[in-house]
């Protein structure tokens, strides 16, 4: 069985898309890199300022006073964060010299989401312009003890590190790629443009189901020429300070109507992000750079963001003006909702939907109707372009179907059996009832998720469009969930690969199969257990399971060639194409 699970660790990226990335990738040489500086909370110097906007940090009206951390570094850097080790009540708020020697606004340094595992925690990185010296203003942290180890606060200045990043000005204006591998893709600055450095392998939870809308707070006051530099400073802080391996945005747009692209691992595929604790599993994450608390977005940057999100929602298969049940992987400090818990969010929501916060500030989230209309404008447009329409059976999330039989058009097993059962033929319900198929199939069909959704395809029944993710919710009620120590360790030891395990199924034969957020593990009655992994699971579960002409699975997934995901089966083959988006379904 752990040489399954190592072969599947081997492609389980490649089997959601893989690397692929936009094509104009390799457009630009990388950009300047990141100059990077930590220091210790407590070295930095206690300074009482006297400022009137200390009473909105307090909450307190008489509060005028308060000794704060200032922190001067003799080379100039343009964005701050805080980091610690394990949970604290932290409250944060920093602001900047100016070269006249006013200070900047006060700015609000909010925890971020950190994903599960990830042992150091922080604040959001906060742009505040080109400085040397920041004054840092806290709340719950002891700073007139000097982070003595002695001190009985919960946190001292000693329990803090400050970061001081900079990703540099670009002499040159990056100019947005104009091809890419979509024809209706909005133009973006691509991750070589703009100059990243992460290289993690990218975790993909298929489908995108909806989109969340962020801002990244800090200063609105960047030029054209910090944008990128501000990008770099975020990917450093996330992938090397906090630990993340890569952005946690799976794109970010500025002002300017400029469009980023974030996390590695292809735009147009479901790339899981680390944006929003707990809720990152079959979203995605946008952010705008800026503070949108007091200040109103640009029509450049509401355009851009809309049209980003109308096309991703054209792509994977979403109605931008829709709604989606969304739940939590994990219980978080600052979310709404716990473990298991969850609820009917707009496909195009906001941070705050999720958790405790005002991300992405009240003038952005008022405009969230607009950056809706615009995006379904764009999912309109881009449905309709000829690069999304095929000759074979267009799936939800983008896909193609198409089924191969040999060529002398014999041994083809033409049973219908799906059509059978969204009948309510009685024999065929017999049938399959004996297979892990059966109470998968039956309660879809009781929820009227079969029906006119069968197909027949090169003489091959297929379910159109429906995924692992669909059925999962519907046969809730009706799993066996898992229930000895030892079943739940075999099948939980997939979970890194597989994402949350929901529960397991099983056939009177001995067959098992175990429905995961990105895919599903079959255990046949000799004890061997295969991993499916996004869309070849789909695809298997669209031809009807082990009900199905293809049977039971007898190899693992593996990497056939340089493009192509393929796993076999008793009754034939499924092999997915990455660069065509296309599954065939290969029948004895």
């Amino acid at each position: 069985m752990f040489a399954v699970l190592l072969a599947v660790a081997m492609v389980a990226s490649a089997a959601f898309g893989g690397q692929h990335i936009l094509q104009v990738q390799n457009v630009a040489p990388a950009a300047t890199g990141v100059y990077a500086d930590e220091a210790s909370f407590d070295t930095g110097a206690n300074i009482t300022v006297d400022d009137a906007a200390v009473r909105t940090q307090s909450g307190e009206e008489d509060t005028v006073r308060r000794v704060v951390k200032e922190f001067t570094r003799e080379r100039e850097f343009s964005v701050v964060a805080l980091t610690w080790k394990g949970p604290r009540d932290i409250v944060a708020y920093v602001r900047s010299q100016r070269a006249d020697g006013s200070w900047s606004p006060w700015f609000e340094m909010d925890p971020d989401d950190s994903p599960t595992g990830v042992e150091t925690s922080g604040t959001e990185p906060i742009f505040v312009e080109r400085t040397k010296r920041i004054q840092v203003s806290t709340g719950n942290v002891d700073l007139l003890e000097d982070g003595r180890a002695a001190s009985e606060a919960p946190t001292t200045a000693r329990d803090i590190q400050a970061v001081f990043l900079d990703g540099g000005v670009d002499e040159n204006v990056i100019t947005p790629a104009a091809d890419s591998y979509s024809r209706a893709m909005p133009k973006v600055i691509t991750r070589a443009q703009w100059g990243a450095t992460s290289r993690n392998t990218p975790y993909y939870s298929e489908p995108v189901k909806a989109v969340t809308v962020h801002h990244t707070a800090g200063s609105n006051n960047y030029s054209r020429a910090e944008s990128a530099g501000i990008v770099r400073s975020i990917e450093h802080y996330h992938a090397h300070v906090r630990g993340w391996g890569d952005i946690g945005y799976n794109a970010l747009v500025d002002k300017y109507g400029n469009i980023y692209e974030g996390r590695a691992g292809g735009l147009d595929r479901a790339v899981q992000g680390a944006h929003v604790g707990g809720f990152n599993t079959n979203t995605w994450g946008v952010s705008m750079m800026g503070d949108y608390s007091k200040t109103a977005p640009t029509t450049a940057s509401l355009q851009a963001m809309g049209e980003l999100i109308g096309w991703k929602a054209a792509v994977a298969g979403f109605d931008p003006m829709g709604t989606s049940y969304l739940s939590a992987d994990f219980s978080f400090a600052g979310a709404r909702y716990g473990a298991g818990k969850g609820a009917y969010f707009p496909n195009v929501n906001a941070h705050r939907d999720f958790h405790f916060s005002d991300c992405p500030g009240d003038r952005l989230y008022n405009r969230l109707p607009d950056i809706r209309r615009v995006a379904k404008v764009k999912y309109t447009a881009t449905k309709a372009s000829r690069s999304f329409v095929s000759p074979a059976i267009p799936n939800r999330d983008g896909t193609n179907t198409t089924v191969t039989s040999p060529s002398n058009g014999t041994g083809t097993k033409v049973a219908n059996t799906l059509t059978k059962l969204a009948d309510g033929d009685t024999a065929t319900i017999a049938t399959v009832v004996g297979t892990i198929a059966g109470v998968a199939l039956i309660y879809a069909l009781q929820n009227g998720q079969l029906g006119d959704q069968v197909k027949n395809v090169g003489g091959t029944e297929i379910i159109s469009g429906i995924t692992v993710q669909d059925v999962t919710p519907m046969i809730g009620p009706a799993l066996e969930v898992v229930g000895s120590s030892e079943a739940s360790t075999v099948w939980k030891s997939f979970e890194p690969i597989m994402g949350k395990l929901a529960g397991t199924v099983s056939g009177v034969g001995g067959q098992q199969m175990a429905l995961y957020a990105n895919g599903l593990a079959v255990k046949d009655t000799d004890g061997e257990i295969y991993a499916l992994v996004g869309q070849i699971a789909n695809a298997w579960l669209q031809q009807g399971l082990d009900a199905g002409p293809l049977g039971m699975p007898i190899t693992p997934q593996r990497n056939a060639n340089h493009d192509e995901i393929r796993m076999d089966f008793q009754g034939g083959a499924i092999v997915y194409s990455i660069s065509q988006r296309n599954i065939n379904i290969i029948t004895n």
